[in-house]
């Protein structure tokens, strides 16, 4: 009797429909890309959005952009 259970077992697992194979492998691919678009973008955009909220240096900090604090032309900086 086991074995015979066993078998019927043995022959329903090994049975599983082509289509929904089909869809759990697109779903695993799927959820991997989101994955992947979420690991590379995230990090960015909190980087981005904490310094538009002011957590962040500006431009002169990152050595980038227009100006420095030590630029006499920069309107941020009072005249001497």
């Amino acid at each position: 009797m086991t074995d015979n259970l066993r078998g019927l077992y043995e022959d329903w697992e090994s049975k599983l429909p082509e289509e929904l194979e089909d869809q759990l492998f697109q779903q695993v691919n799927n959820i991997s890309v989101f994955g992947k678009v979420i690991e590379l973008f995230v990090p960015n955009a909190l980087q981005t959005a904490a310094q538009l909220i002011g957590g962040g240096g500006g431009p002169s900090q990152q050595g980038g952009g227009r100006g420095t604090e030590t630029d006499p032309m920069d309107w941020r900086v009072k005249p001497r």
